[in-house]
């Protein structure tokens, strides 16, 4: 008899526990998961000199990854973990600007999923819970 195969939601609990390493994305961006349950993840965002734009302020593309990240891992937490899925759409509204060496918090969850396709949602806001970045991202789920 085979073992049950590993979750997504599994993984994810074991990388928050600190026994798995964290990704190299999460480094490179300044991204560590905080909480994980089926369907819905909270990750800690760390913006700082390295994500800046020549303006000096913080890229927008930081929270486009952060938001596409928390989808992403949102329905992972769905998956068995060597299910396939990718990002087909990422629609970003920005509300507010991102400061380097504030920390924020980016919170993802399944919206719909069907066999093949998942519609998830992911907030990116401050301490005091402001708003300020939003995105819906549609995934191909499978092969």
């Amino acid at each position: 008899m085979s073992e049950p195969e590993a979750t997504g939601l599994q993984a994810l609990r074991a990388l928050i526990r600190a026994e798995v390493p964290n990704p190299s994305i999460g480094i490179t961006m300044g991204l560590t998961a905080v909480d994980v349950s089926t369907g819905r993840i909270t990750l800690q965002a760390c913006p700082d000199d390295r994500h800046l734009n020549p303006a000096g302020a913080v890229h927008g593309g930081f929270a486009a990854t952060c938001l596409d990240g928390a989808a992403a891992l949102a329905l992972f937490s769905t998956l068995d973990i060597s299910t396939p899925h990718s990002t087909v759409d990422l629609n970003v509204k920005y509300v507010r600007p991102l400061r380097a060496g504030h920390t924020y918090r980016v919170d993802g969850w399944v919206v719909e999923r069907t066999r093949s396709l998942a519609i998830c949602d992911a907030q990116v806001v401050d301490e005091h819970g402001k708003l300020f970045a939003k995105a819906t991202t549609t995934f191909v789920v499978g092969g």
